[in-house]
């Protein structure tokens, strides 16, 4: 995976955004800026992805940890990471003795987008340009660069050894904390998502299951989707841009990627989705470190040094910069936001690790994302039932970002069926659950609990793990990893019609090298529905013993059509922000 890239899109860099643009972040206001023209304005990024809702209702991701894991450092400096007073989460640097430890102007940028605040202790106001998704979230910076490109800017050489050792010690935790999610904007070439990196990585998400692992798809364009993309126990996300933040961009990686089948050696090309969701990474205004480090410090290039700035540092922006690197921590940011939620006593006391679980958080975010422009996952009608054999989108995944739609599912109905095998449920919400894998066609049936009376349109996500372990106990500086792929489970998405006299199959994903299976459909006659996840055999089982069980994360939204008013969203934001604690819903 050498070399690797920053992925994000080169600009002029004298394109400097020098004024401070004030709000009041306390009546919701101020925002990550996109698509800023001085003569016209800007646009506010949050509340086009949605995260109103949780500002609202006082959730800004003061209860998680988000970490940063990329070539070089975060410059804390910045205006842009100033916080007042009264938030007590901390910023932290992690020295890798194996990498360079410089300071970056890439990963400002990131950590900008993720969990800047822009606050102005003077005015007692946040700047605009400063605040990402999750402002009051703990922030830690890791870095992994070995050396930075001088003709290249962005592009950047690791090791094995300088690669595992940050995300070993972020997975596994530091102090006794874990990090709630780990953002990478870089990538490099592995289309099989099976580099000793990439399959370590993996190791340590299903091993460290509440570390949600997002990371950025790339900027190659036609160009498949590179590791750690294109790894499976994380967060894939693409780019989307356009005047409604739903047009694929051109830039973002896609296509179809490979598999590889360690037990046979075989890998079988162009046969599965890496791309999970996208968010947008197109114009974005976001913190500069203009020092002489990281990649603008090692560039020979004259224009760029010309721009190099001598201590102090001043606080500038960069305009409209693009980038699935910006896409992934705007998608980051939101997974804190839910884990905000899911450890304050709103949530935690019934339901503790299964709603901060990888696998639930992914399912809750694909669940509910916006059907992006031109959106298709291969969906068919064959012999009257809908089927896909793709299961997502090349590009986009289950489609755009839209938290105010995953506050919905993730507390707005069902939250964690009560046992492992399925029951009744409401019109949103989530599972976590287990399917034995002795016998192939093993089902566990989600009844929904009232009929459909009109027209609906239901969208569900089902997610679990690879089998993919990481070796705690390797020494990282010897040759080989200490990752290992050890099985891989074909679990099968169903949607049934009870008709009072027999049941009939409406749809189903069947995607045979994906560890996700998606549906969205829309359900023209009234009834009584379910929701079935199938055991459907082992792709491959090294494991010794064999695996007896599959852990998943399940998740659906169903919208009337046409949609009602926001009566749903109304309600949540009462009661998130009067408290009142959701409940399992338990089967009668």
């Amino acid at each position: 995976m050498v070399p690797l890239r920053l992925l994000w899109r080169p600009i002029a860099f004298a394109a400097l955004f020098l004024a401070a643009v004030h709000g009041t972040f306390a009546q919701g206001t101020g925002h990550l800026l996109i698509d800023y023209v001085p003569e016209t304005g800007a646009t506010y990024l949050n509340p086009e992805v949605g995260a109103d809702i949780f500002y609202a209702a006082g959730y800004l991701g003061a209860n998680t940890i988000v970490a940063n894991v990329e070539a070089g450092h975060i410059w804390y400096d910045h205006d842009a990471f100033n916080r007042p007073a009264t938030v007590t989460t901390p910023v932290f640097t992690f020295t890798n003795t194996t990498s360079l430890n410089e300071v970056d102007f890439h990963a400002t940028m990131v950590g900008n987008a993720l969990a800047g605040t822009g606050y102005d202790s003077v005015s007692d106001q946040y700047f605009y340009s400063g605040l990402g998704i999750a402002p009051y979230a703990g922030v830690w910076s890791g870095a992994i660069a070995t050396e930075f490109s001088a003709t290249n800017l962005g592009a950047f050489s690791t090791t094995t050894t300088s690669t595992l050792t940050t995300y070993k010690a972020f997975f596994n935790g530091i102090n006794g904390e874990k990090p709630d999610v780990i953002n990478s904007s870089w990538g490099g070439t592995d289309p099989a998502g099976n580099s000793p990196e990439t399959v370590a990585i993996d190791g340590l998400a299903r091993q460290n299951p509440t570390v949600t692992f997002v990371v950025s798809a790339g900027n190659g364009g036609a160009e498949t989707v590179g590791g750690p993309g294109s790894g499976y126990n994380n967060i894939t996300v693409g780019s989307v841009g356009g005047p409604t933040r739903l047009d694929p961009s051109s830039f973002s990686s896609r296509g179809p990627a490979d598999f590889y089948n360690p037990e046979t050696g075989q890998t079988v090309t162009g046969v599965r989705a890496a791309v999970d969701i996208a968010a947008p990474g197109e114009r974005l205004v976001l913190a500069a470190y203009l020092g002489d480090s990281g990649s603008i410090g090692a560039s020979t290039d004259p224009d760029i040094q010309a721009l190099v700035q001598a201590s102090p540092l001043t606080d500038q922006y960069f305009l409209s910069m693009d980038g699935t690197s910006f896409s992934a921590p705007i998608v980051a940011g939101g997974v804190a936001l839910l884990k905000d939620v899911a450890k304050s006593p709103f949530y935690s006391a019934d339901l503790g690790a299964e709603a901060l679980d990888s696998r639930v958080i992914k399912s809750v975010l694909m669940a509910s994302a916006q059907e992006t422009t031109g959106w298709d996952n291969g969906q068919i009608l064959m012999s009257g039932v809908i089927v896909t054999e793709q299961a997502l989108d090349y590009t986009t995944g289950a489609g755009a970002l839209d938290l105010d739609a995953a506050a919905g599912v993730f507390v707005g109905g069902t939250t964690d069926v009560a046992g492992l095998s399925g029951g009744e449920i409401l019109s949103v919400g989530w599972d976590m659950a287990q399917i034995g894998t002795a016998n192939p066609g093993t089902s566990q049936e989600y009844l929904f609990q009232s009929s459909f009376d009109s027209e609906t349109d239901l969208t569900v996500s089902l997610n679990w793990f690879a089998g993919r372990s990481f070796d705690d106990s390797a020494d990282l500086t010897l040759d080989g990893s200490p990752g290992e792929e050890l099985s891989f489970a074909n679990l099968n998405l169903q949607i049934w019609q009870y008709t009072g006299v027999d049941s009939i199959l409406v749809a189903e994903s069947v995607s045979l090298y994906n560890n996700t299976e998606f549906l969205r459909v829309s359900l023209t006659t009234p009834g009584f529905y379910s929701i079935n996840v199938v055991y459907d055999g082992m792709i491959y089982d090294v494991t010794p013993g064999g695996v007896t069980s599959e852990t998943y994360g399940l998740a659906w939204k169903s919208v009337t059509v046409p949609e009602p008013n926001s009566t749903l969203l109304v309600m949540l934001a009462v009661a998130l922000l009067s408290g009142e604690r959701r409940r399992r819903y338990s089967a009668a």
